[in-house]
Parts: C-alpha cells; sequence; structure tokens
C-alpha cells in the first residue's frame, strides 16, 4: 500500500486509489483492528472518530433556520455560487461532494492506521522500515534522475494535471515529495541505529578477517544508502518548507537520542555508542558530500535568499483566509472545501487560484471551525502524550526506531505551518504508519492506555 500510494503519483488522482483502497479493507478484514475498545490509545481513538463524525455532521442537510443560526454566512455562500433558492433544507459544507471525498479518506487512514497498530504489535517492526528504506531509495534515484532529464514531465512522460511548482520523481509537487522524505529519514537513522546496537561487530581483539566481514554489513549500507539519497533529493528539490521541516525532524531525533532509552532488561539492546556514532558519521558525511556535489550550498543559499517573496505570497493567502474564520467559526466551511471557499473569498492575485492554505492548521480551522477544530487539537493531544508514554517506557531496541518515527511527525508538524503536505495520501499513509510504529504496544506487553 505505502509503495503504490507513493509511485501512482502520490495518489493524487483518485482513479490511482482503487488497490489501496482494496488493500486497506482486505487488512481490516484480515485483522479486525480494534478502535476505542481494547485499544492502546483508546482515547485518541475516541476523538479522531469524533473528528469523522463532525465531518459526516458538516454533510447533514438542516433547515435553514438552524443552518442560519450555526452558520450564518453558509446560505449566503451557497446563494452565491450554487444559486439556491430560499427553500429547503442546506448542509453546513459548501461542496457536498468535496467533504465527503474527505470524510471517505479521513476513515480509511483511521482504519489504516488502526490495522498497522494491530499488525506492529505482533511484531516486524523493522520488516516495515527496511521496506520503507526500500521505497525511498527507488524513490530518490527516480526524483534524482527525472530532475536532470524529466523537463517538468511526471516518469519522463505525464504532465501534471495542475499548474504550480514542477513535479518531482512521481510526486506532482516537490513540497509534498518533501513530506514524505523528512518522515523516512529520521525513521531510517533511527533504525541504523538500532542495527547498531544489536549487531556491534566482533572483539577490538579480533582478527582483521572478521572485521572485515563485520564492515560488509549489506543491512547497514542499505539504509546508510537510502537514507543518503533521500536527503540528497530533498535539498535538490529546493523545498524550503520540506528543508525546515527535515531540520526540525533531526532536531528532534537529536533531542531524542540523548535522552536514550532506559535501562534495557536485556544487554544485546544496551547501546553501542562507538559503532552507532561511527555509522551515523559514515550517513552525515556522504549526505554532507552529495548535497554538496548534487546541489551545492548556494543554490541553497540562493533559495532561501528568495523567501521574502515566499512569505509575501503566503501571507496574501492567509490574509484571505481570515474572512473564512470570521464567517465560518463555528463548524466551519466543510472538509475538504478550501479551494471552493476561495471561489467566493479570495481577493488578491485575480488570474490564480488559491488551492491550499500553506497552512495546515490554518486550513483545519477554515474547513472545520471549533466543530472539527477542537477534537482534531484533542486527539492530537491524547496521540502524543501516549506516543511520549511509550518512548519514556520503551526498553527495547525498538526504541530507535520508534525514536525516528516519532521524530519525522515532528518534522511534519513543523513543515505545516507552510504546507499542507498531509492532505496527499501518499504521506498520509507513510503517517499512519509511523504513528503506528510509534504507538504500537507488544503484544505481549498487553495492551494498556
Amino acid at each position: 500500500m505505502l509503495a503504490w500510494t507513493v509511485f501512482a503519483f502520490g495518489g493524487v488522482y483518485p482513479a490511482t486509489l482503487v488497490v489501496p483502497a482494496t488493500i486497506c479493507i482486505l487488512l481490516a478484514l484480515a485483522y479486525r483492528p480494534s478502535l476505542v475498545a481494547r485499544s492502546p490509545t483508546r482515547r485518541a481513538d475516541f476523538w479522531a472518530l469524533l473528528v469523522a463524525g463532525a465531518m459526516l455532521l458538516q454533510m447533514i442537510p438542516l433547515p435553514r433556520v438552524l443552518l442560519h443560526t450555526i452558520d450564518p454566512a453558509a446560505e449566503a455562500v451557497a446563494r452565491t455560487m450554487f444559486l439556491v433558492d430560499g427553500g429547503g433544507p442546506l448542509p453546513i459544507s459548501i461542496d457536498y461532494a468535496s467533504t465527503a471525498g474527505a470524510l471517505l479518506l479521513f476513515a480509511s487512514l483511521l482504519l489504516f492506521f488502526a490495522t498497522a497498530r494491530d499488525i506492529l504489535a505482533q511484531g516486524g517492526v523493522r520488516t516495515v522500515t527496511r521496506i520503507i528504506a526500500v521505497i525511498g531509495l527507488v524513490l530518490s534515484a527516480i526524483a534524482i534522475a527525472q530532475s536532470a532529464t524529466g523537463h517538468g514531465l511526471m516518469y519522463w512522460h505525464w504532465k501534471p494535471a495542475s499548474e504550480g511548482p514542477e513535479p518531482f520523481g512521481p510526486f506532482v509537487n516537490r513540497n509534498h515529495f518533501g513530506t514524505w522524505g523528512i518522515m523516512a529519514i529520521p525513521l531510517l537513522a533511527g533504525y541504523l541505529t538500532a542495527h547498531a546496537a544489536a549487531h556491534y561487530g566482533p572483539d577490538s581483539r579480533a582478527a582483521w578477517r572478521e572485521r572485515v566481514v563485520a564492515a560488509i554489513d549489506t543491512r547497514a549500507w542499505m539504509l546508510i544508502a537510502s537514507t543518503t539519497t533521500l536527503i540528497v533529493a530533498l535539498a535538490l528539490s529546493l523545498s524550503r518548507s520540506a528543508l525546515l521541516g527535515l531540520a526540525g525532524a533531526l532536531g528532534c531525533g537529536a533531542l531524542l537520542a540523548m535522552q536514550g532509552p532506559p535501562a534495557p532488561h536485556d544487554r544485546r539492546y544496551a547501546p553501542r555508542s562507538g559503532r552507532a556514532g561511527a555509522l551515523i558519521a559514515v550517513l552525515a558525511a556522504l549526505a554532507v558530500l552529495g548535497v554538496a556535489t548534487q546541489v551545492g550550498p548556494g543554490a541553497i543559499a540562493r533559495r532561501f535568499g528568495g523567501s521574502g517573496t515566499a512569505m509575501a505570497d503566503r501571507l496574501a493567502i492567509w490574509h484571505d483566509t481570515l474572512p473564512v474564520l470570521r464567517d465560518f467559526w463555528p463548524t466551519g466551511t466543510g472538509a475538504g472545501t478550501y479551494l471552493t471557499s476561495m471561489a467566493v473569498y479570495q481577493r488578491s492575485k485575480p488570474g490564480v487560484i488559491f488551492n491550499q492554505a500553506h497552512n495546515h492548521y490554518l486550513q483545519v480551522a477554515a474547513e472545520g471551525g471549533v466543530l472539527l477544530a477542537l477534537p482534531v487539537f484533542l486527539a492530537l493531544a491524547a496521540f502524543t502524550r501516549s506516543a511520549a508514554d511509550r518512548l519514556r517506557n520503551d526498553r527495547s531496541g525498538i526504541y530507535w526506531i520508534r525514536a525516528g518515527a516519532a521524530a519525522g511527525l515532528v518534522g511534519v508538524a513543523v513543515q505545516s505551518v507552510w504546507e499542507t503536505g498531509l492532505t496527499i495520501p501518499a504521506n498520509a499513509a507513510l503517517a499512519a504508519v509511523l504513528a503506528a510504529i510509534v504507538i504500537s504496544v507488544p503484544a505481549r506487553a498487553g495492551a494498556q492506555s
């Protein structure tokens, strides 16, 4: 499912989602994941279900008197856009089809998260991470090659349906590629650390042949190759938001690494700082060398040097979004309706339509109002608390992978100040898997809240 959504244009075209939707349904039928009851994150699950309920409520037609009471601007916008009469009931959402699509996607991802959480509780965290490493290696290789020779075409053949930044790899937008990279890079670095902790090589007195064999560690070198090429590709995309998000992810990862796991019961998982540090140093050196040769510090500096214009554009978008917040603060315009609302509220940049708020938090507030934003905030708060508990109590080698997954999610939270990358199905699916890695409880440990 992760591979399909990535390589099928990030999943932005509805026709490409048939396969992952089928996989999601089959996995759910096979594993029958639990939500709320017997769930290790029952509080987060409860609020997430309320988010889905709020989206559903936005789609229910309401009597005009009630709608005018709770959402005074909804009828006026509907009359402006759709020329509705003054009679029958209207839903809160100003674009029923878009809200239905957003609800279907959110419900599917919630089910996918719950299924992944239950699967990973049985084991397989390392296996899934290795799969992500292979996907990342292929993805970044395609992106680097396409950037040099693709001439703005995805897979050297297809032109994106929407205008905007040039595509990067199979993603129609380089910022969306950056979102995937922000999550994958710290996850793979965490697995590299965990691998070094569990396979710390021969004793210092071992023969040179044993040292050579230990150095030829295919798994470690695969992780280093995948992480390095992802970093180079992300830098080559010149996505400012992605680079800032990656900085946030690496900063969070460094803090979690300094904190380290509690003292393990099993000495096999005791941190071997020498080998782990050496492998991370090799990774960092290769990444710096790759970025310097393929991108160059000058290109990155020039990119950030032009941030003033980009910031002015975002301020214009945010300025045009504020009236939506003012008019629809109780219930929002409907999940997935930001583009539709701009047909009425956009005032700046005539000839260009704003299809996203370039701030995920602002977009959630505009589309959902208090009705949607409040349970979203409470779900995130409950998940964060549970994630902190898992990290604090994990004594196994999985700690480092769990910490990498958490750092990736923090990095995306930083990027979301400027982008809405998690609206892309491929990125949302990876985020669901990372969340499952962070929160999963081994079956032998029980499912305690």
